[in-house]
């Protein structure tokens, strides 16, 4: 058996049930010949590198099979170039065979609201008025302090001036 991948574009117009229409018709050809896929997934819509038949944008499908028969690969390439809701197809050998593709099921959700409970659980206690208070007065006091510093600087450079005067009298 040899491994192969498709990778075609559809028109990025059709809606959702035009869609899955071409892909079920996609699917029902490789049924039909001695192929056994081994993923068909949606890679979505994608802006393409250059304009194929003024369409700017395309949803793209990748299809990876095996197969033994050569005229069951050739007859899937009429029926591709024959299919209008295709834009553009294209069908390489692979070396290797493909991993499966698993979709990732969405499980967020189960997992946001633990790390959610655990995020209360960690959050300390709230803090009362009297620690609010302290917390502002240590923040207060050093801002004090340095425009106290910064008032006496120009005290002491004022002096230092009025000395230079007498000593230059």
């Amino acid at each position: 058996m040899r491994y192969y991948e498709t990778l075609y574009i559809i028109n990025p117009n059709y809606e959702q049930e035009r869609l899955d229409k071409i892909i079920g018709e996609v699917k029902g050809e490789i049924d039909r010949e001695e192929v056994t896929v081994i993923n068909h997934r949606t890679w979505g819509k994608k802006r393409m590198a250059y304009q194929i038949q003024k369409h700017k944008y395309g949803t793209y499908m990748l299809l990876q099979f095996e197969t033994g028969s050569i005229k069951a690969l050739m007859d899937f390439d009429t029926f591709m170039k024959l299919n209008r809701g295709v834009i553009r197809h294209q069908t390489v050998r692979l070396d290797t065979r493909p991993d499966v593709y698993e979709e990732e099921v969405p499980e967020v959700k189960k997992e946001e609201a633990s790390t959610s409970e655990d995020k209360v659980a960690d959050k300390p206690a709230e803090t009362s008025d009297t620690d609010e208070a302290e917390a502002t007065k240590e923040v207060s006091e050093p801002v004090v302090e340095e425009e106290k510093a910064k008032d006496t600087e120009p005290e002491a450079s004022e002096s230092i001036e009025a000395d230079e005067e007498k000593t230059e009298e």
